[in-house]
């Protein structure tokens, strides 16, 4: 009888351990929440990154692009610092070229400047050839290209109608040369003055 006892009490204590084990406070706590400032609701806490600002992107992309264009700047600033003397030599052959047409006071004067001066552009397209092979570096080199067109073309024909009486093709295209050599001379001094602006 007492064994029977016994074994009773042993199964209602298995079955009150059973019991305290499955208790809901013993479970896992529910996933962290966060609340909508909007709607009350509460939501999942999820993580993950910030949208792009287009307007900071686009700024980004200007101020790299104007960095480029002030490198490219300052990379022929000293490419035709470098190539100052023979600068120098070029201006030297086009502002005697048009010096003379400018001294011509008759037809033929003018044509045998014309004559002269074509004798010397193989001469002015190998300095052309010197100062920027590649053509890509001297900023000037263009501007000296359009004043041999123009000095064997474009003014002597001009200097003669004015001859003739009829000053405007000649004022026209004198204004196009004085641009063209304000520019060149504008860009030598600032080259020029680069290299003082490194050395301080």
């Amino acid at each position: 009888m007492k064994w029977a006892l016994a074994i009773a009490f042993g199964t209602s204590l298995a079955a009150s351990a059973c019991r305290n084990q499955s208790k809901p406070s013993d479970a896992a706590p529910p996933p962290a929440t966060a609340t909508n400032a909007r709607s009350g609701a509460s939501e999942p806490v999820t993580s993950g990154t910030l949208p792009e600002d287009p307007d900071a992107g686009a700024r980004s992309s200007a101020e790299w692009r104007q960095h480029l264009a002030r490198e490219e700047y300052e990379r022929r600033l000293g490419y035709d610092r470098r190539k100052l003397v023979e600068h120098q030599a070029v201006l030297k052959t086009l502002r005697a070229a048009r010096a003379r047409y400018d001294g011509a006071t008759t037809k033929s004067a003018v044509l045998s400047a014309e004559r002269d001066f074509q004798a010397t552009r193989p001469k002015l397209e190998k300095a052309f050839d010197s100062i920027d092979h590649w053509g890509n570096s001297s900023k000037v080199l263009p501007d000296y290209r359009a004043l041999a067109e123009t000095l064997s073309e474009s003014y002597p024909t001009a200097r003669i109608a004015a001859l003739s009486g009829d000053p405007t093709p000649f004022e026209r295209v004198g204004r196009d040369v004085d641009e063209r050599f304000r520019a060149v001379d504008a860009w030598l001094r600032e080259a020029e003055l680069s290299e003082q602006s490194e050395g301080e």
